[in-house]
């Protein structure tokens, strides 16, 4: 029986999209079946590709913005503006270039496009080259990797703020109120213990 990815199983009788920012590559997903894989461009060091599972929730066709070529495919993805789109530059695609977003060739995204209903499941995951996958996060920290953190805690029933990639105050309560819980020396600040307790 050939291999089957576990991100695949869940989703077995829908469309999912899958974006590995490593490796700048949209993975295109139908009934639980690998249809189609494309390059894609995604956020540049300064302004990265936020991670996590996400949502289709808007699709326009032929965006006023020229930047975002001929189809825009927007997420739920909180603190941005964030979207699958298409470009008048398609010597940007297989870079990371943009403001967080995840370009694609035109002709790409004109053939995904019909076949994403609203709703549609799409996973960001990856790290960029010579970086770990998290770094030290505290008061004051911004960010998809805060985005991670804040969706994990309240997963787990410690935060009830806002998902919008601000460590403020709601945000470090929580974490102490899980290192607590935890035997952790509660300081507020996630390192490598306390990512490792989160699972992360």
């Amino acid at each position: 029986m050939p291999y089957v990815p576990r991100y695949l199983i869940q989703y077995e009788s829908q469309v999912l999209i899958r974006i590995d920012v490593g490796i700048r590559q949209l993975t295109f997903v139908t009934h639980g079946r690998l249809e189609e894989k494309f390059p894609v461009a995604v956020g540049k060091l300064s302004t990265p590709t936020p991670t996590g599972h996400f949502n289709v929730i808007t699709k326009v066709v032929n965006p006023s913005w020229r930047v975002l070529g001929t189809r825009w495919m927007g997420l739920n993805i909180p603190g941005g503006n964030y979207g699958i789109h298409g470009t008048n530059a398609p010597w940007s695609i297989g870079r990371y270039i943009s403001n967080g977003c995840i370009r694609m060739h035109n002709k790409d995204i004109e053939y995904i496009f019909p076949k994403v209903p609203l709703g549609t499941p799409v996973i960001i995951v990856g790290v960029y080259p010579g970086s770990s996958q998290w770094g030290t996060l505290r008061r004051g920290s911004r960010g998809p990797e805060v985005v991670a953190l804040q969706q994990k805690l309240r997963q787990l029933g410690y935060y009830t703020g806002n998902i919008d990639g601000i460590f403020g105050p709601l945000t470090e309560s929580a974490v102490l109120r899980f290192q607590r819980d935890h035997g952790i020396h509660p300081t507020g600040v996630v390192d490598l213990q306390t990512r490792s307790a989160l699972g992360f």
